[in-house]
């Protein structure tokens, strides 16, 4: 029997060597289809229970016009319950869903929760804000005045102010709404707002230099504008945080969502839920949340925030779109240099 020549040993080499690739084509072929068709599930079974309950939310938010004042509160209770279930099933989901689904999703999401936070605030009117002199929070051992040093400032209804005119003062309060908590205008001082005065407002930093500002309770959002050199602490924020040309401060917040425009040389002590949105900004440097003070977590239920989800060092910044980078706007502060303790 004659051999093989080189030549026919070299086409029977090719030969097998395709029929290799073309069985690993077939095979490739079929675990993208598998997987295609198992993403294709994974999306209907999320399209189907998420909007589902969507609807279960707006139903409840629509029935509001037409159910006794005394059930109104249990309602808007279920549907933050509701909203709160569903933002941790999107997260979890993130990891199969496309950018598109996953930004519809989200405005659902939002458009849902702004309707119930104008709902509520319409018919169930929120308290007046004012301050009460020297009110005391109980400790553990003892009691503390966190008002101490709210004794020397002139409040002017809703408004704190240090030499800003009425007329600018309408303007603000027709902007942002007669119950938003306002501190304005102050220069090297400690400002505190409580939680009783806090819990479901929205609270207004503006214009403010070289102070240091604690806000406790649950801000439903929180607006600073055009702080310097300053300290500002606060407890958990049920909707969004918006901060606009803030310098040379540092931050420690929680919230669900971040927008910082126009800002330099900050540091923000994050906890989000979503991912946090810079433009226009630079040298922010981001920790995780490390502020605490008594009865935190309660406001953390308050807020509808869930303490266990974190995306402290996920942003998006509006100014870097490549992502095969990161921007250079922002960094991870580094361990060593965050602040151990704000007491």
């Amino acid at each position: 029997m004659e051999s093989s020549t080189p030549s026919e040993e070299g086409l029977l080499e090719r030969i097998c060597r395709r029929d290799r690739e073309r069985k690993n084509i077939i095979e490739k072929r079929k675990e993208e289809k598998q997987q295609l068709i198992v993403e294709s599930e994974q999306l209907s079974y999320f399209k189907n229970i998420f909007y589902s309950r969507c609807k279960t939310i707006k139903d409840w938010l629509d029935s509001t016009e037409s159910v006794p004042d005394s059930k109104l509160s249990k309602i808007f209770d279920n549907v933050q319950s509701e909203i709160i279930i569903l933002k941790t099933y999107l997260f979890d989901s993130k990891i199969f869903l496309k950018a598109y689904d996953l930004r519809r999703a989200q405005d659902t999401l939002q458009i849902l929760e702004n309707d119930a936070t104008q709902l509520e605030t319409k018919l169930i009117p929120r308290k007046k804000f004012g301050f009460k002199n020297r009110r005391v929070f109980n400790t553990s051992v003892q009691s503390s005045d966190v008002t101490d040093d709210l004794k020397d400032l002139k409040i002017a209804e809703s408004i704190a102010t240090n030499g800003v005119g009425k007329q600018n003062n309408k303007q603000i309060c027709n902007r942002y709404g007669d119950n938003t908590c306002m501190l304005l205008g102050k220069v090297d001082e400690k400002l505190v707002l409580d939680a009783e005065n806090v819990n479901k407002n929205d609270v207004l930093l503006s214009d403010l230099k070289r102070c240091t500002v604690r806000v406790y309770g649950t801000p439903n959002t929180l607006h600073m504008v055009s702080l310097v050199q300053c300290t500002v602490l606060i407890g958990p924020v049920t909707t969004s945080v918006l901060v606009d040309n803030c310098h040379d401060s540092q931050f420690a917040f929680a919230c669900q969502q971040l927008r910082l425009h126009t800002s330099t040389n900050c540091t923000i002590y994050l906890h989000i839920t979503s991912r946090a949105i810079i433009e226009d900004s630079t040298k922010i440097f981001v920790a995780p949340y490390n502020w605490t003070y008594e009865d935190q977590m309660n406001h953390f239920k308050l807020a509808g925030l869930n303490p266990k989800i974190n995306n402290w060092n996920s942003i998006d910044d509006f100014n870097w779109l490549t992502k095969e980078k990161i921007s250079p706007n922002w960094s991870v502060l580094e361990p060593d240099k965050r602040v151990k303790s704000w007491d």
